[in-house]
């Protein structure tokens, strides 16, 4: 997602669908907002709404196109 000399990889929720869980490159103080109580699509503005999505519940882009298709 970022190049920026700030980022840190952390470790998503395991997925309902499948059970893995993930790890996703986020900008340092993009998750201190989002650990502070900000909204996933203000924290992370840049990260693709799918990758948000796993951020907040696990499930991966290919999983909830399984579910919802």
């Amino acid at each position: 997602m970022t190049t920026d000399t700030d980022s840190i990889y952390v470790k998503t929720p395991a997925c309902r669908v499948c059970g893995r869980s993930d790890f996703l490159a986020v900008r340092e103080s993009d998750l201190e907002r989002y650990n502070a109580g900000a909204l996933a699509q203000e924290a992370f503005p840049e990260m693709p709404i799918e990758r948000r999505e796993q951020l907040i519940s696990g499930t991966h882009p290919e999983c909830w196109k399984k579910l919802f298709g």
